[in-house]
């Protein structure tokens, strides 16, 4: 049985009877089903899908981890390019502060600069400071009165009053009523010389108008120096045409003219012509009355 199953690798069998048919049965060979595999076969296949389950396991840990690393990696940039970004608006910002200062400070130096040119002060860097008039008279002495001095300590008692006679109370008002006068002269004065500026004002605005129209009318003046020229132009034109028309009839007439040359040369010709053939009738007619009558005298010479 051992020595036939060596050389049969499959076979159909009954099951093991006893003890050595077991031996013997499970020493032969194992019929290959369709599609079965062998016993070292489903180990190298076992091994294999466990090999292949680990790989995969480590393709899935390792692209778990790429994964993370590439994340990370992708926030680190972009982390990056934001404060990249933040600090290249930063240093934008900043130049552009520093250039509007300077040219603040450039347009400050160069209105500086322009007033030390044209004689005023305050270049100097800094802000000029300004001198505040605290005068509120305008330059102008008014007298001080203690009016205090005015009101008498006892009114049954007075005494320490201002005095004043009676010549210098009069010399004193003719001198204000006379400079009262000499105010009311200022006054009529400056009046005078604003009304005579006033009339200079409308004197000018007078002028100007004056001058306005006259130019008006010296370009009126023109317009019809141009018209008038327009109209000699005119005149010289029609004139030219006039000669044009006369140097046609003229040309007319010499047409007319060699015509009747050419007509009168034809009838001459004809004329000619005419008297050429009558000369011609008449030799011929001449020449047969001659041949007639040699004729007749021949046949008259015969017949004698």
């Amino acid at each position: 049985m051992k020595g036939i199953t060596e050389h049969i690798p499959f076979i159909d069998v009954l099951p093991p009877q006893n003890d050595k048919q077991h031996k013997d049965f499970t020493k032969m060979p194992r019929r290959k089903e369709p599609g079965s595999l062998t016993g070292s076969k489903r180990v190298k296949q076992e091994k294999a899908a466990s090999a292949g389950s680990r790989a995969k396991k480590m393709a899935e840990s390792a692209g778990t981890a790429l994964k993370d690393a590439a994340k990370s990696t992708i926030n680190s940039a972009g982390q990056t390019a934001i404060n990249t970004a933040a600090s290249a608006v930063s240093s934008t910002a900043n130049a552009t502060t520093t250039a509007v200062s300077n040219a603040k400070q450039a347009v400050t130096d160069g209105i500086q600069a322009r007033n030390a040119l044209v004689g005023e002060k305050g270049y100097s860097g800094t802000l000029s400071q300004t001198a505040t008039n605290s005068d509120p008279y305008g330059g102008l002495a008014l007298p001080e009165l203690n009016l205090s001095t005015l009101i008498p300590t006892d009114l049954l008692n007075p005494s320490g009053l201002p005095e004043c006679s009676h010549e210098q109370l009069n010399q004193g008002l003719s001198q204000y009523a006379s400079a009262s006068r000499a105010m009311q002269l200022y006054q009529a004065g400056y009046k005078y010389i604003a009304d005579v500026g006033k009339v200079k004002q409308q004197s000018h605005k007078a002028q100007s108008s004056i001058i306005k129209g006259v130019t008006e009318e010296v370009k009126v003046q023109q317009n019809i120096v141009d018209f008038d020229v327009a109209n000699i132009e005119l005149e010289q034109k029609l004139e030219k045409r006039n000669q044009a028309e006369e140097t046609l009839k003229q040309e007319q007439i010499k047409t007319v003219a060699a015509i009747n040359e050419t007509e009168q040369l034809r009838q001459k010709l004809e004329a000619q012509e005419d008297k050429r053939e009558a000369e011609i009738q008449r030799i011929i007619a001449q020449t047969n009355q001659i041949s007639q009558k040699y004729l007749q005298e021949s046949i008259q010479g015969i017949a004698a």
